[in-house]
């Protein structure tokens, strides 16, 4: 048996393990994300301001406008005369949103805009920060006309004179804290997911553009 003294095993230092520097980087990574973020995802700048304004909610009734979403983000859509099936899907489609900013609690809310022919199909819908409101047609016209101004100058397309056309606007509204409006986008799986960022974006960071 021979005694002769063995060598000792050389180690890497640990700057060259690549197993220590995948869990440096993973790190350094996650530390300058939310930085990262903010410095390039930004909400849209503002358009136009929607004004005051003030409608009846339609599960009591009661007066809710901008002086109740004063300070809050909000997304607003809208239910044209008839709403059917499918209509009724898209304002379901539009409420789910309130799954991803559960978080943010009252700093976002959700408006679905009716006329009150249509306003009790979708009664059963409004809950929580999702608020569904009606009024006569003068009142929901005056409304429409600021967020459709607004449609306007971000779509360079006329929106549609009656008020049927109005209430078929195509998209889904994001209003800031301020009575803003910053954009719109499809109601779509893709047009919901950027507006609900949109909508976090400015309730975490603030509307300043």
């Amino acid at each position: 048996m021979s005694d002769a003294p063995t060598e000792p095993v050389s180690r890497a230092p640990p700057w060259r393990n690549p197993f220590v520097l995948a869990f440096v980087l993973g790190i350094v990574v996650l530390t300058a994300l939310p930085f990262l973020q903010r410095k390039f995802l930004k909400a849209p700048p503002p358009i136009a301001p929607t004004g005051e304004w003030t409608l009846s909610t339609v599960d009591d009734g009661r007066a809710f406008g901008s002086k109740e979403l004063a300070g809050s983000v909000y997304l607003v859509a809208f239910a044209a005369d008839p709403c059917d099936a499918p209509c009724v899907d898209r304002q379901r489609a539009f409420g789910r949103g309130l799954d991803h900013t559960d978080d943010l609690g009252d700093t976002v809310r959700f408006v679905s805009v009716a006329r009150a022919t249509v306003a009790p199909s979708l009664k059963s819908l409004s809950s929580g920060r999702w608020t569904i409101v009606t009024g006569p047609d003068e009142q929901v016209g005056k409304v429409l006309a600021a967020f459709h101004g607004a449609w306007g100058a971000f779509a360079h397309t006329d929106a549609g004179s009656t008020l049927e056309e109005q209430l078929s606007l195509p998209a889904y509204g994001l209003v800031d804290q301020n009575g803003q409006v910053r954009g719109f986008w499809r109601d779509d799986v893709a047009g919901r997911g950027n507006a609900i960022n949109g909508a976090r974006l400015l309730a975490k960071f603030g509307p300043a553009p």
